[in-house]
């Protein structure tokens, strides 16, 4: 079976520049149910509680929400993954979710490294690939994700100069890759209306998840969802030797979710 030559060419991109665009990955009318299954989330939110005037909510949105889970497991998206994250483990994971909306007058986040949370030196093997949603449009007004191209490259220490990174404009629909080891950043919001993405991050499958997704969705919470979204959770056995087990078992088994 012939591979969807975006999965190409965004790994590509990612090895070169540290990030790929997508454009058009999901048709409007996805995003606009997904709007529709974080609208209630976002509204619990206080205005006072939104910190740079940005409403963040994370992993249990994911419960009742069946159109963004289909896009944790996008055939593109797994594909990417497959190809960066899956030599170096028997199985990739979600290592965290988040819902983001990026309000009016936010200021511009700082840049930073997702993967510096693990401590290692730059340069090092991927072991964290990230994707942002455009639940709308993003663009350099409303606070599109800035990112410094070719950074994934860098050695610790080393630190963007100022005007050295890029807006990630991209319409409602398309997704924004980057590696762990990138530089990048929420842009401020100088339009009228909030910026709403969607982030899921994946990582190696014997690194430790970033939010404690067990906890978030628990067993009861993930059984309606598609089994290849649970493994990807972490309700698996992780190859022969035995990453995972629960009682010895698979947990799979031991809670139900196997059949």
């Amino acid at each position: 079976m012939r591979q969807d030559p975006r999965i190409a060419a965004a790994v590509a991109a990612l090895e070169e520049r540290g990030y790929a665009i997508v454009e058009g990955l999901a048709e409007p009318a996805a995003m606009g149910s997904i709007a529709e299954e974080l609208a209630p989330h976002f509204e619990a939110i206080a205005p006072q509680d939104r910190g740079n005037a940005t409403a963040r909510i994370h992993s249990r949105v994911l419960d009742n929400a069946p159109t963004l889970q289909q896009r944790l497991i996008d055939p593109v998206v797994s594909g990417v993954m497959e190809r960066l994250l899956g030599p170096n483990c028997v199985r990739w994971q979600l290592s965290s979710v988040q819902g983001i909306a990026v309000h009016p007058g936010a200021a511009d986040q700082g840049l930073h490294r997702d993967d510096d949370i693990f401590r290692l030196p730059h340069p090092h093997p991927v072991f964290e690939v990230n994707v942002m949603w455009a639940v709308t449009g993003f663009t350099a007004a409303n606070g599109a994700t800035r990112i410094v191209p070719g950074s994934h490259l860098w050695p610790s220490g080393q630190k963007p100069e100022p005007g050295s990174e890029i807006a990630a404009e991209m319409p409602a629909g398309s997704a924004l890759f980057w590696l762990g080891s990138t530089w990048h950043g929420a842009g401020a919001n100088r339009s009228g209306e909030p910026r709403i993405g969607f982030y899921a991050g994946y990582s190696l499958g014997w690194l430790r998840q970033e939010e404690m997704m067990y906890l978030a969705l628990p067993p009861e919470t993930v059984a309606p969802m598609p089994e290849v979204l649970q493994r990807l959770i972490g309700y698996e056995l992780k190859g022969s030797m035995t990453l995972g087990w629960l009682d010895g078992r698979d947990p799979r088994k031991v809670l139900g979710l196997d059949g």
